[in-house]
């Protein structure tokens, strides 16, 4: 309160707002009421005068211009502007007001401005100093009001009322706030102040100034009923009466009428309440304050009183002294009734109470009651006034016994001296006594007005009464008495008077019970007639027999026989129609209020009622009375029973001409009446009583079989007249009175939306030819739907509405014009709710009617202003919310049936372009709607009101009830409402508050509009600042106005009803649905791209952190209803989406906050936001539509019993508040959000029926379930049953099948359908939790995985961060069961699950790096060398024993999970899968051979003790987790592996791929030792090598240039991971050589689909592609193939036979493959060829070996011929190869410029570039050993050399006419040099790289210093690995070149001729028949090559080759040295001359 500017509006505001809060609240608000009353008893004190204007403070003023002021919070100066202190200045003339005051009014009215757009600071100003005054006066108002008295009492705490109550007993008697109310009344004047404020400009648009004067007239009003109230309650002190009374004399203030205005109304009412002694009549009157009134009390007050009243001689309202008169002396017979002790105050003038009863009716008091007082709206509206006229009647009946029977004497005087004159034929005297006949009508008039809202007239029907409260019966005897023994003798002068007496008191149904029972049984009397039932249904029969057209049937044959004679009528007199309308009235009164009464008129048959009503509604009879007989009849209808009657007399009569005729004489025609006599005469009651009756007997009974024989039956000639006759021609006819023509428009339209609200559009509607007329609702809507009069009209209605309400001004009419105008707005609501049904009917029809669409017609432009602005006319009645809130639903709606055509809403915005102020005004009415209190309710039951608010559909209640298909047995279209609350089946829910309906279709238009295209008008209404200029920057941000926008005022919305949430176990399911759609829309907001950084800035700095706030309130209560869970879900996608966006903008602060709620539990309340208030200002609504709370708060009311909910205020820093729900588990927020699933959804059985068959009825409920949301005329859920749609089903089956059941079955039917459609709601009720369920589920999964997703590492410690995932993942295991109903929350669980265990390894590996990392710091203190002995919180037994239950729990739920779940959902499988493989990796983590030897690194520098103690216990943890998970694995064993084989067979193809991924990984843990027996033993290994061999066409669709997809692929991937898995242990590789495995990879025909590698090559610069390129997808397929390959090779071994031949087999069968690789082989080809052609060479060099080969030599020739063709190929082509990947300097540089040019990782791909090239050399250098070994039976011989395999070296010396042996040992040494030269030039780098290594300073100073020993170590190895294949190239060829040189320069030189027979040379002859047999070494070729050996193996070559050798040969250190000892031997012994046949003379020894 301290922080309450002091203003002439904020104080009264808030003081106004805590009093409110006070009244409606039971408790917790005395205290702040208590200080506020102190704060500003000044206030009061000095009641509504202002502080006055002075002459310090203007020149104060003057100096802050020049000198500035330092505002509040800020250190510079502020200067004010001449305009604002020049408006300072004029409001403090204008209101006598201090001018400093008046400057903080301006301040204030600038904050307010943007609440009231168009209006200057000024002139909001002025609006608001008249609102304060308001305020206050309103506040003083209610204090009185709750004040304890005698009049009322209240509900109120005792406390709160004892406060106000001395409070302002106080005020009364110190500060005589009484005398300054009447002051203030009497300075009080309208008109002066209009002359003031017009003076000083202080009015602005019309508008602004209805609303100065509305403010105004309401200060008035509030004082004026301060005063009533405290009179009422109180009474008034003597002086304070006669002032009163001095002042009503003088008062002379009428209304537009001519009668007496409200404010003077009201003040009369405080006089006659100022003596009432009424409370001496209730029962018990025991009150203590009785006696201190002070007409009880002073025992001057009721003489001075009197003297004063006589003493006033002049009275400017006439007989208003009369009234006083006549109230005083009722008080005064009233005294006579008491006690003596209370009638000793009044003793002296207590026998002057029939003077003044006289004196009074000698006045004529009851005419002015009757006139004056009874035409006031006031006194029907006020209660308190309505029971005081109430007493005055009735006490004066009680009282005045001998008054009322002396009035009556005088009334039959009157009476015959009237009927006298009248006989004479003379006027009677003006002068006769009416007092009598005037009470009377008084009667009538006090009770019969329909504006009466309490029922006081059964007081007048008898002490029977059980409502009566009177000390005793007397009193009801005598107000019985009065109207009993009126009848008795009652002369015509009279007649009229006493029965609309018994009409006005005929207004409940107990009253019409008892006067139907009078006039049935008349009493006894002498007159000539009885006033009775049997007197006025005989009379009436009379007239219509004497009046009806009686033809007579003969026919003059001599004169014109066309010409019939007619009887000439008895007319009507005045006075009969008078007498005969009073009839009527009393008929109508009887017959609406009690329906038995009403159906024994109907069917009295003597009476004929119907028939004589409407006979005489045909003869010619005055228009007043057919009107009002009319009226009757529609009374009478409202039975079902007598609107059948009342429908067949009505055809028969043809006064609405159904049946055309040739003549019209003398047939009475309604339309012809309405459109000659009721236009002529400007008043239509007639036509008001014909759309009465039409609309009761349509609402209550419509019969298809109307007019069935004499036409077609259907209602289209009674549509056409309304339509023709009176709706078209309405708008444009005179009227006397301008307040009927609205309400003649509004009856039609009335009718109308009846009628298109019950209209079920169906295709034959639109059928030319059929049996009857459509309903006639598809006329309606047929002309809604073109461009007809109707439409034209209904917007015409609309616009006028708008142009007349928008001025807020009063007129007469207005309540029918806003009734009229809401209608229009109906028709259109309906007809946009219905036309997609009627669209979709029209089509169903093929009908050629041409339907525009009246959503489209909206958009036309308007005739009248020649502006699209229909739109605008509709949504401006947003504005006119406070007071018409069904015009604002109406128009909602409509908008947002509008704006669902595409960019409707940037065109409703374009056109408010021109006009910001009325754009703002639209937005401000949203506003207002949305902070909209929840009014009293005021239950009703008109049928129109629940169509409107049931979405325009008959509403079917909330049972069934016996006799309803009875209904359907006649129309579809009758409204079923029967049934109460109390039923337990709800066929429907029940419509929600218009408040609440409001809001909701409100967040639904917002919500339907996020995806347009901005900018739109309902993003500009939700407050984004739509004028920036979206599309030129997309990154733009948008901005929201922090006041004034509708997300405010939904965020104010989401905070009361949180608030609530806090102290209240109410449930209202409408609220809680609002409550869910704001919440979506927020997640709408945030999940656009465009909004959700603006939403989410907005949410944390402008409303205090609303996100987080309400996370850490969840859950809240009554979290296990759909509308809760569907909202609690919403919220947390929008966390989700803040996590996201705050991880991806690095906000770490943020992350951890959000971290807190999420993981902390309650710990989370410790986090705290400064700053803001919640929300931080949260803006005022306009005080039109509520009070407002300082600083912003308002009240939201929600829910009907919170209405009066305090509002919500908070200031300062706000900590977060505990969740609303506290669960007894303590753990982390997260679960316990998961704890308030209920996943265990009970079932609903079908209930045994034994008239329905079960499957057609199991077939119906399909068909009647919704497919989606929006189908037309539904607006359900998909997979929800539309119930409507079954009921009426059910009921026409019935219908169908009445006539051929037995009677007594019907009931059983009924109650069997009864039991059938609660069944299907049971099924919505659990589909629809299911619904919700699922949907928290995701969102609370999607958080969760986001969360841990994308958290940073700077967040949560990682051990912290592991453990809070395992509780959340165990959580999940648990609640989620592996049975579960809903199988997608398995899906769900599952998914999260694999999430979290995805990041749970990623922890866990960070983790174990980190201890070491920890363990690895040379500088380490003691406490971390207990942290590594596992004594810390990171490490250690303790913590990895619970980690491994925690794990071993974990895998123990998954497996028995995969194991349960059926293959229900492939989906659930593979998130099971995937998880599963997370867990397992955990366990047994992969690391490459750095991070081991970073490990085996990092040891070693430690001290001997820790080094031992951590490596042991590592050891023991990794070898812990692996034996727990091979011992869960192996518990479940075989059952387990045949369930995963079943899905890896069967599955989907991701099912698959993960459950042969799981095979692998059991195999890698050996958990099953028997895997791959089991597996091929089981069949599971076949079937997956057929499934491979089926894939085989699959995989060839991949090699397309565009595949269809990528799934075969993966699938083969993972089928030939498995098998090389397989194939790694020997068994494996047996079974898979048992099935013939590489024999299905040989007969697959994609191996065969090389693409053409020259063609790959020249498309190596192309940018990649998200498909691979074709060439690297063949890789994708072929490198697996070779991979199995090589490890059966691995695991068999080369001496395995069988192995290798198959090998070579399945090569062999793609040979023509292979032979391309080679043919295209060279260093310079790309990586991926390299790499196969690596696989290739791998595989051919190690399965050519001796055993192959002397297999070969067993092969039959003829038969093997081809295989030995292809081994010969192959072998060219190999060691052709294999001179082309020669190893030097050259080759690997121009290779690496290459790749250096091409690849984009440059050093990686040389890296690869380069090992692939040395595997190749290496490769192909085993092959060619291989191939030159054989089995030898000495060592003199040999088989095979590359000069015999080889037969053409030219591509070796790249000679034609090369030698064979100088090209092959060319070969051969550049190949042994080059090795050893990249061996010397690369050995330096590696020890360089190990030295670097080496130097690290600290290894283990963050991940830097860890990163840099992995790079170096992987760079190292790298370097070894080629150093080690450059070695092994150099062994080959050394080996080689010994092997060539042994043969040549000993064998083959010196033993030439012995050995040419073990050489064979069959096939060594050219094509010429030339003998190349290589024995033929030319003796220059043999010293050539010797030299060359010489100079080649020189020392320092020797040397490094023997080096080199020693340092990388793995085996045999000594045989290379040994090989160049015997090759320099052979050099040096070799023989130097040859003979010329090649035969050598000269040898030498050898150096063996």
């Amino acid at each position: 309160m301290d922080g309450v500017t002091e203003d002439m509006w904020t104080p009264y505001k808030h003081l106004y707002s805590v009093f409110r809060q006070a009244m409606s609240t039971q408790s917790g608000v005395t205290s702040d009421l208590e200080l506020c009353l102190k704060k500003y008893k000044q206030n009061f004190t000095n009641f509504l005068r202002n502080p006055p204007k002075s002459e310090k403070s203007r020149n104060h003023l003057r100096n802050v211009q020049n000198d500035g002021v330092t505002m509040p919070g800020q250190t510079r100066k502020m200067h004010l502007s001449q305009d604002l202190i020049d408006e300072a200045f004029i409001l403090s003339d204008m209101f006598d007001l201090d001018e400093v005051f008046a400057m903080e009014l301006l301040y204030t009215a600038q904050r307010q401005q943007m609440h009231h757009p168009g209006l200057p600071r000024g002139l909001v100003a002025v609006l608001l100093y008249y609102d304060g005054r308001k305020a206050i006066s309103c506040a003083l108002r209610d204090m009185f009001q709750a004040v304890s008295g005698v009049s009322w009492s209240t509900e109120l705490p005792r406390e709160v009322t004892c406060l106000v109550t001395n409070y302002a007993q106080n005020l009364v008697e110190d500060s005589n706030i009484l005398g300054r109310l009447l002051e203030l009344l009497e300075e009080m004047d309208l008109d002066k102040e209009c002359i003031l404020l017009t003076k000083n400009r202080a009015f602005g648009s019309k508008k602004h100034q209805n609303q100065v004067l509305g403010l105004y007239e309401d200060i008035q009003r509030a004082l004026a009923m301060a005063l009533f109230h405290w009179s009422a309650q109180r009474g008034l002190p003597r002086p304070i009466a006669i002032r009163l009374l001095q002042l009503l004399a003088n008062r002379k203030t009428t209304d537009a009428d001519g009668n007496i205005d409200d404010i003077t109304t009201i003040m009369l009412m405080a006089l006659l309440y100022a003596y009432d002694t009424s409370v001496l009549l209730v029962t018990d009157h025991n009150n203590p304050l009785t006696g201190r009134l002070p007409i009880l009390s002073d025992p001057e007050f009721a003489k001075s009183f009197l003297d004063a009243l006589y003493a006033q001689n002049s009275w400017q309202i006439p007989r208003l002294d009369a009234v006083i008169k006549y109230s005083f002396g009722l008080t005064l017979a009233s005294l006579r009734h008491a006690p003596s002790q209370l009638q000793a105050a009044a003793l002296s003038v207590i026998n002057r109470d029939e003077q003044l009863i006289d004196e009074a009716l000698a006045a004529s008091v009851f005419a002015f009651f009757y006139r004056l007082l009874l035409e006031k709206d006031l006194v029907y509206t006020t209660e308190f006034i309505y029971r005081r006229v109430h007493l005055h009647i009735t006490d004066f009946i009680d009282f005045m016994h001998a008054k009322v029977s002396e009035l009556r004497g005088r009334a039959d005087e009157s009476a015959r001296t009237v009927i006298s004159f009248l006989n004479e034929g003379l006027e009677p005297p003006p002068n006769l006594d009416a007092n009598y006949e005037v009470l009377m009508l008084c009667v009538a008039k006090l009770y019969g007005d329909p504006r009466v809202t309490i029922k006081l007239c059964n007081e007048y029907w008898g002490p029977s009464d059980p409502t009566a409260a009177l000390k005793n019966s007397s009193r009801s005897v005598s107000l019985f008495k009065f109207i009993s023994l009126a009848s008795e003798l009652l002369p015509q002068t009279l007649f009229k008077s006493y029965l609309k007496m018994i009409t006005g008191l005929t207004r409940t149904e107990f009253a019409a019970r008892c006067a139907f029972n009078m006039l049935k049984h008349p009493q006894v009397s002498t007159a000539t007639y009885a006033v009775s039932w049997d007197h006025f249904f005989t009379t009436l029969g009379n007239y219509y027999n004497l009046m009806r057209n009686d033809f007579n049937t003969n026919i003059n044959t001599a004169g014109d026989t066309i010409y019939r004679s007619r009887s000439v009528p008895r007319s009507i007199t005045q006075r009969e129609t008078e007498h005969l309308v009073a009839v009527m009235g009393i008929i109508q009164a009887v017959a609406e209020h009690d329906e038995i009464s009403r159906i024994m008129i109907c069917e009295q048959p003597n009476w004929q009622v119907p028939q004589v009503l409407l006979g005489l509604v045909a003869c010619s009879t005055p228009l007043i009375l057919k009107a009002e007989i009319l009226t009757a009849l529609a009374a009478l209808a409202r039975s079902r029973e007598t609107a059948r009657a009342i429908w067949s007399h009505l055809e028969d009569s043809q006064i609405i001409a159904t049946i055309p005729t040739a003549s019209s004489y003398g047939q009475c025609s309604l339309a012809e009446e309405i459109e000659q006599n009721e236009s002529r005469l400007e008043s239509y009651k007639l036509t008001r009583g014909i759309l009465q009756l039409l609309f009761t007997l349509m609402t209550n009974h419509m019969p298809k079989s109307l007019g069935v024989g004499s036409r077609k039956p259907g209602y289209d000639a009674y549509f056409n007249f309304v339509l023709e006759s009176v709706l078209l021609k309405f708008y444009n006819r005179a009227y006397k009175d301008p307040a009927e023509k609205w309400q003649v428009g509004a009856q039609c339209l009335k009718l109308f939306y009846f009628l298109l609200a019950t209209y079920r559009p169906r295709p034959s509607d639109f059928e030319e030819m059929r049996e009857e007329h459509p309903y006639s609702g598809y006329h309606i809507m047929l002309q809604l739907q073109v461009k007809s009069d109707v439409l034209r009209l209904l917007l015409m209605i609309v616009e006028e509405a708008r142009e007349r309400l928008d001025d807020y001004n009063r007129f007469r009419g207005k309540e029918l014009l806003e009734e009229c105008s809401l209608y229009a707005l109906l028709l259109l609501e309906a007809a946009l709710a219905k036309q997609n049904e009627f669209f979709e009917a029209h089509s169903a029809a093929n009908c050629p009617i041409q339907l525009s669409g009246l959503n489209r017609m909206l958009l036309d432009l308007n005739p009248r202003s020649r502006k699209p602005d229909h739109v605008l006319n509709i949504v401006k009645f947003v504005t006119y919310n406070s007071w018409l809130p069904r015009h604002t639903l109406a128009a909602v709606k409509i908008l947002k049936a509008v704006t669902q055509l595409p960019n409707v809403s940037a065109q409703i915005l374009s056109m408010y372009a021109q006009n910001g102020t009325e754009k703002l005004e639209i937005r401000q009415g949203f506003i207002e709607c949305l902070e909209m209190d929840v009014r009293v309710s005021q239950p009703s039951d008109d049928l129109l009101d629940q169509l409107a608010l049931n979405d325009h559909l008959p509403f079917l209640g909330f049972g069934l009830q016996e006799g309803r298909d009875k209904e359907r047995n006649e129309t579809d279209t009758r409204m079923e409402i029967y049934g109460g609350a109390e039923e337990e089946l709800h066929l429907e829910r029940k419509p929600a508050r218009i408040e609440l309906q409001l809001k909701e279709s409100i967040v639904q238009l917002f919500e339907m509009n996020l995806s347009q295209q901005l900018p739109n008008f309902v993003y500009f209404l939700l407050g984004v600042d739509v004028l920036r200029d979206f599309m030129a920057n997309e990154k733009q941000h948008l901005g929201i106005e922090m006041y004034g926008s509708c997300v405010n005022s939904l965020v104010l919305l989401l905070e009361k009803y949180l608030e609530q949430q806090r102290h209240s176990e109410d449930y209202c399911e409408h609220t809680a649905s609002i409550v869910e759609r704001i919440y979506r829309l927020f997640r709408g907001l945030c999940a656009n791209r465009r909004t959700s950084e603006t939403i989410l800035r907005y949410f944390r700095l402008t409303c205090n952190d609303f996100l987080l706030r309400h996370l850490n309130s969840l859950p809240f209560r009554q979290h296990r209803e759909d509308h809760v869970l569907h909202a609690m879900g919403h919220l947390l996608t929008c966390v989700a989406i803040e996590v996201k966006l705050a991880a991806t903008h690095g906000q770490t602060t943020r992350y951890k906050l959000l971290c807190d709620i999420l993981l902390m539990g309650a710990a989370g309340s410790d986090v705290q936001r400064s700053g803001h208030a919640l929300p931080m200002d949260l803006p005022a609504s306009n005080f039109f539509a509520m009070d407002l709370l300082p600083g912003g708060g308002g009240s939201i009311g929600m829910m009907g019993p919170g209405a009066g909910a305090p509002p919500l205020s908070v200031t300062g820093a706000s900590s977060l508040k505990p969740p609303l729900l506290q669960e007894t588990a303590v753990g982390l927020h997260a679960n316990r959000l998961l704890d308030c699933l209920c996943l265990e959804i009970e079932s609903n059985d079908l209930p045994r029926l034994e008239f329905f068959d079960s499957q057609q009825i199991k077939s119906l409920l399909r068909d009647c379930v919704a497919t989606g949301r929006g189908k037309a005329g539904t607006n359900l859920p998909a997979n929800l049953i539309n119930i409507r749609q079954l009921h009426d089903i059910l009921y026409d089956e019935l219908r169908l099948v009445q006539s051929t059941i037995a009677s007594g079955q019907r009931k059983a039917i009924t109650a069997e359908i009864a039991v059938f459609l609660e069944h299907a709601i049971r099924l919505n009720q659990i589909r629809t939790q299911r619904s919700a369920t699922l949907a928290f589920m995701e969102a609370w999964s999607q958080l969760v995985q986001v969360f841990f997703s994308s958290m940073p590492d700077a967040v949560l410690p990682l051990a912290l961060r592991r453990q809070h995932i395992v509780d959340i993942v165990e959580k999940i295991l648990i609640k989620v069961q592996p049975i579960q109903p809903i199988i997608e929350i398995s899906i769900q669980g599952s998914e999260t699950v694999l999430l979290l265990l995805a990041n749970l390894r990623y922890c866990c590996y960070q983790i174990e790096n980190q201890r070491s990392d920890d363990q690895s710091d040379p500088n380490d203190t003691q406490a971390q060398a207990k942290k590594s002995l596992g004594v810390g919180s990171l490490g250690g037994r303790g913590e990895n024993g619970t980690n491994s239950n925690n794990l071993r729990f974990i895998l123990k739920r998954l497996v028995e999970w995969i194991m349960v779940s059926e293959v229900k959902s492939q989906k659930l499988r593979i998130n099971l899968y995937g998880a599963l493989l997370n867990c397992l990796r955990i366990v047994k983590r992969m690391r490459s051979d750095e991070e081991q030897e970073f490990q085996e690194t990092v040891a070693s520098r430690l001290e001997t003790s820790r080094v031992s103690i951590g490596l042991e216990l590592r050891r023991d943890d990794h070898q812990q987790l692996t034996e727990m998970a091979a011992a869960v694995i192996s518990q479940f064993g075989e059952k387990l592996i045949e369930t995963i084989c079943h899905d890896a067979v069967t599955g989907h193809d991701v099912c698959r791929m993960l459950a042969l991924s799981c095979l692998d990984m059991v195999s890698e843990l050996n958990a099953v030792s028997t895997l791959c027996e089991f597996v091929s033993m089981r069949g599971y290994l076949k079937h997956m090598l057929d499934s491979l061999a089926k894939s085989d066409e699959a995989l060839c669709g991949i090699l397309q240039p565009v595949p269809d997809h990528m799934r075969p692929l993966y699938v083969y991937e993972s089928h030939m991971t498995f098998f090389t898995r397989m194939a790694n242990t020997d068994m494996g590789a047996r079974l898979l050589l048992g099935e013939r495995a590489l024999g299905v990879l040989s007969n697959m025909r994609v191996y065969d689909l090389q693409p053409d590698l020259k063609a790959s090559e020249l498309k190596r610069d192309e940018p990649l592609a998200f498909i691979p390129p074709l060439d690297k997808r063949f890789r994708s397929i072929l490198l697996p193939a070779l991979s199995l390959c090589d490890a059966i090779v691995n695991s068999l071994g080369s001496h395995n036979n069988s192995a290798a031949l198959q090998v070579l087999n399945f090569l062999f069968a793609h040979i023509d493959m292979v032979e391309a690789m080679l043919r295209t082989a060279t260093p310079f080809m790309d990586l991926g060829h390299l790499q196969q052609l690596a696989a290739i060479t791998s595989l051919f060099a190690r399965t050519t070996t001796h055993q192959v080969t002397a297999l070969e030599d067993t092969l039959d020739v003829e038969n093997d011929m081809e295989l030995r063709n292809r081994l010969g190929r192959l072998q060219q082509l190999m060691i052709v190869v294999f001179g082309r990947f020669s190893v030097n300097e050259a080759t690997i540089r121009r290779m690496l410029q290459q790749e250096q040019v091409h690849a984009e990782l440059a050093e990686a791909g040389k890296t690869q570039h380069v090992k692939f090239f040395l595997d190749i050399a290496a490769n192909l250098s085993l092959y060619c050993r291989n191939a030159v070994t054989s089995r030898v039976k000495d060592s003199m011989t040999s088989k095979y050399l590359l000069t015999t395999i080889i037969n053409d070296v030219t591509p070796l010396s790249g000679k034609k006419d090369g030698k064979k042996l100088t090209s092959i040992m060319h070969t051969i040494l550049n190949q042994l040099k080059g090795s050893i030269g990249y061996y010397l030039s690369q050995k330096s780098i590696a020890d360089n790289l190990l030295q670097q290594r080496a130097s690290l300073p600290n290894i283990s100073f963050g991940p830097s210093g860890k990163q840099s020993f992995l790079e170096l170590s992987q760079r190292h190895n790298e370097k070894r690995s080629e150093l080690m294949q450059a070695v092994f190239i150099a062994e080959q060829n050394l080996y080689l070149l010994w092997i060539h040189l042994d043969f040549y320069l000993r064998n083959a030189v010196v033993h030439a001729n012995e050995n040419r027979n073990a050489i064979n040379e069959s096939n060594l002859l050219d094509g010429g028949g030339h003998n190349v047999s290589v024995l033929n070494a030319s003796q220059d070729e043999i010293v050539q090559l010797k030299q060359l050996l010489i100079s080649t193996f020189n020392e320092t070559f020797c040397t490094q080759l023997i080096t080199a050798s020693e340092d990388y040969t793995v085996k045999c250190k000594g045989f290379n040295a040994s090989l160049l000892r015997r090759i320099k031997a052979l050099v040096q012994f070799a023989p130097v001359t040859v003979n010329g046949n090649g035969n050598g003379n000269d040898s030498t020894g050898y150096p063996f």
